[in-house]
């Protein structure tokens, strides 16, 4: 790449007239994002409500690069060059959000001044006062109590000074997730590269610059809630946030692509081509590992509290949960139960 920027931009309509590199990189990262990994740790990318406050255009990107991480690199320089302008955008959008410094890559385009202008939009990661589970509503039951998070899917509130988790002593986190970071990348790799090799008439996809886009993402989520992971909890509140899933796609404790490929309502969306509906969440947070956990950790403690990010009138509805009627249920709405170990 040449260390003299060309003065005058590009106006590049389409992702093909951009040089080959850029092009692979590009697509790569807009495949890589791994929403489902941040909403499973409780962070997410924000989504714009009007236009994109963080664009790109391709006549910036439009360069010689030896390879797709230095594309990368061209990429987020870019970025880092507007991104302040436009967080304040997204900061009013979302005023009780903590913006992160990493990104998801999606295509975009605008009309200016009578013309159109294409390239790519970066959404800002980042952790809100409250996302999938109704943590607000269970904030006088953890005010000063030291709280543990059984599963990472808080994560994000918890390191949010909005969320009613800053009212808590403490809070701690068991991350299983990390565990299995490697496998999960390998797993995403290998559907987008199967998706590519398909359906995409130039087969580009980099599972390289994948690995490390990825990556990136864990090790950014990691650095922010390392300080609140726990391998020994001592805990008066025990909180289980917990995904509910189609009884089709219960597995057990098995590997990702195990489950992609012997569960019929995984190995159907595949058939089906509808790789946008593949999840590692069922596979991750499988009944196994939570009862596990449960057993492990919530007796000792004064209240379970269960949040569920779908409405569950009734935990017994649940079948694969094992120790439900061990606890006494001290509260019930369709979002928030509230338990006390029955001994």
């Amino acid at each position: 790449m040449s260390i003299f920027r060309k003065r005058e931009e590009k106006n590049i309509l389409h992702i093909d007239h951009l040089n080959p590199v850029m092009k692979k990189a590009i697509k790569t990262l807009v495949d890589s994002g791994i929403p489902e990994v941040a909403r499973l740790y409780g962070f997410r990318y924000l989504f714009p409500r009007i236009g994109e406050p963080i664009f790109v255009p391709y006549g910036r990107l439009d360069d010689e690069f030896k390879d797709t991480h230095e594309a990368f690199e061209r990429i987020l320089e870019e970025v880092n060059a507007i991104k302040d302008e436009g967080m304040k955008t997204y900061k009013a959008w979302y005023p009780t959000a903590e913006e992160i410094d990493h990104f998801r890559f999606t295509f975009y385009s605008m009309t200016k001044e009578g013309g159109m202008r294409v390239g790519i939009a970066a959404n800002p990661l980042a952790s809100l006062e409250q996302d999938a589970f109704r943590i607000g509503e269970v904030v006088e039951e953890i005010s000063g109590k030291r709280v543990l998070l059984l599963t990472p899917a808080l994560a994000g509130q918890s390191v949010n000074t909005n969320s009613a988790l800053a009212k808590a002593s403490s809070v701690q986190i068991l991350d299983f997730v990390s565990s299995r970071e490697s496998e999960i990348v390998d797993a995403f790799i290998w559907l987008n590269k199967n998706f590519h090799e398909k359906y995409d008439k130039d087969k580009e996809y980099d599972a390289d610059l994948g690995r490390t886009y990825m990556t990136r993402l864990f090790s950014v989520i990691k650095s922010m809630i390392n300080s609140k992971v726990t391998n020994s909890p001592s805990a008066d509140v025990v909180i289980l946030p917990l995904f509910v899933y189609p009884k089709s796609k219960i597995v057990g404790n098995i590997s990702i692509m195990e489950a992609w490929n012997s569960n019929e309502a995984f190995s159907q969306l595949l058939r089906q081509a509808q790789y946008h509906e593949i999840e590692v969440g069922p596979i991750l947070y499988n009944a196994e590992t939570i009862n596990a956990l449960v057993e492990r950790y919530t007796f000792n403690a004064e209240k379970l509290i269960i949040l569920t990010d779908q409405k569950t009138p009734s935990l017994e509805r649940l079948d694969y949960l094992t120790w439900v009627k061990r606890f006494k249920v001290e509260k019930e709405t369709d979002f928030v139960k509230i338990l006390r170990p029955a001994v």
